[in-house]
């Protein structure tokens, strides 16, 4: 993860997060506010999963980083920027805590997931494809060809 791609990330998730935040918060447009609280979920799990994705392969301790880095920017970002929107209301709202709960949890497991996807592959190329079973032990190489002992 270079410091670049954390930037233009950053700049991104803080804007989609904010007006996704605005939106829901402010407005109610599916007749059922439970509803519309749980596609807030999904669309911040969705976004925030395809944006870990955009960074490649990161270790665990990047990723914690940026789930701090960005919980901790857009706690502050939200007491000037949407809280002008949407009042401060808006933390006191258990909904609003549990978007930050939820664009960490898809970071963690988004990250998990592709990160030991990748090591796999790596590994597999490293080994030029090889499988991890022990050729001695085989029945082909045992020296046995498949039959019994008597």
């Amino acid at each position: 993860m270079t410091r670049k791609k954390l930037l233009i990330f950053t700049l991104i998730q803080w804007a989609v997060f904010t007006l996704l935040k605005i939106i829901f918060f402010n407005y109610l447009f599916l007749s059922n506010y439970g509803a519309q609280e749980i596609l807030f979920w999904l669309l911040v799990m969705a976004f925030y999963a395809a944006l870990v994705r955009r960074f490649g392969v990161i270790t665990f301790l990047e990723a914690f980083f940026v789930m701090a880095f960005w919980t901790l920017l857009d706690l502050f970002l939200d007491l000037i920027v949407t809280s002008a929107f949407t009042g401060l209301r808006i933390f006191s709202l258990i909904e609003f805590w549990a978007g930050f709960f939820f664009m960490n949890l898809s970071i963690f497991l988004t990250h998990k997931k592709f990160h030991i996807h990748r090591r796999h592959e790596l590994h597999a190329k490293e080994h030029g494809g090889h499988g991890h079973g022990n050729h001695h032990t085989d029945s082909k190489h045992s020296g046995n060809h498949g039959h019994k002992k008597h």
